[in-house]
């Protein structure tokens, strides 16, 4: 039979065990996120091979290395002599955990010279030989950006985040994509916040998860990157911390106010039950 002592240590195990941020720090998140495989052949899909071969503008796709985690450059200017260049973004990681590399391009449009912008999400799948594009339709010729094909019309079902950082359940083998939309972007103010996505199969997409729903596997993962950080792709930095994407409360702290006091642009999406209930309760509470 248990000593007190032991029974005490137990008992304290079990309540700590039952908390809600218990399971968010247990071993089975991490930001330590496995090496995946890259497909045979070019590392860059083919559509942008195509447009180095013609376009100086995208000559920086004939540098890409195998070994690169993130590679980006301009694409074309949007208005002739206002050098208001595209920019694109690749982040490479295992979106679908399937074990193969793949790509999260992120294609910005300046919306204005002092910084403003906009952009779409595109995702290329890698194959065991190249790649499979997930994305709103764009004319062959073009790269993935605003103002080609269906991407202004398709533009919210493809909008995930700008620049992605990744968590990783070990016990699942899953990968968590956190993302968010950065001050000066057109999105900020209607979807403010950090988003949370995890791989849909059936939907062949990503898919935005309540990071607010209590117990949920999104409220684990929110809270493990609140206490630890999530794994930026573009590593390789001089200190090794700056390789994690920290939780930046400022960012929660707007998401807050902006859902709890309904601001028109806001109020236009979609908002978790979960969070308005926690509003509801603040509201109260004052």
């Amino acid at each position: 039979m248990p000593s007190p002592k032991l029974f005490r240590l137990l008992a304290a195990g079990a309540l700590i065990a039952a908390s809600p941020g218990a399971y968010a720090q247990g071993a089975s998140f991490t930001n330590v996120i496995p090496a995946c495989r890259m497909p045979a052949g070019s590392p860059m899909p083919d559509r942008y091979l195509r447009l180095a071969k013609r376009w100086k503008e995208f000559a920086w796709v004939k540098k890409v290395k195998r070994t690169d985690t993130s590679t980006g450059g301009d694409g074309w200017e949007r208005i002739d002599g206002s050098s208001m260049y595209e920019w694109f973004g690749f982040y490479r990681t295992d979106l679908n955990n399937d074990g193969w590399c793949d790509w999260f391009i992120n294609a910005t449009i300046p919306l204005s010279s002092g910084g403003d912008r906009d952009s779409i999400n595109t995702l290329y799948l890698g194959q065991r030989k190249g790649w499979r594009r997930i994305g709103a339709p764009v004319r062959p010729s073009d790269p993935d950006s605003l103002g080609s094909g269906k991407t202004d019309e398709q533009q919210s079902r493809y909008l995930f985040g700008e620049e992605p950082a990744l968590l990783y359940d070990a016990a699942a083998r899953v990968h968590y994509i956190v993302t968010s939309f950065y001050e000066r972007h057109e999105q900020h103010l209607s979807r403010p916040g950090y988003r949370i996505f995890v791989w849909d199969d059936r939907a062949s997409t990503l898919r935005l998860l309540d990071k607010w729903e209590p117990g949920s596997n999104a409220a684990a993962a929110y809270a493990y990157f609140k206490a630890h950080g999530a794994r930026t792709i573009d590593t390789g930095h001089e200190r090794p911390e700056d390789d994690l994407d920290q939780f930046d409360p400022e960012i929660e702290a707007d998401e807050l106010r902006r859902a709890c006091e309904r601001e028109p642009s806001v109020a236009e999406m979609p908002l978790s039950p979960h969070l308005l209930a926690r509003c509801a309760a603040q509201h109260h509470a004052e």
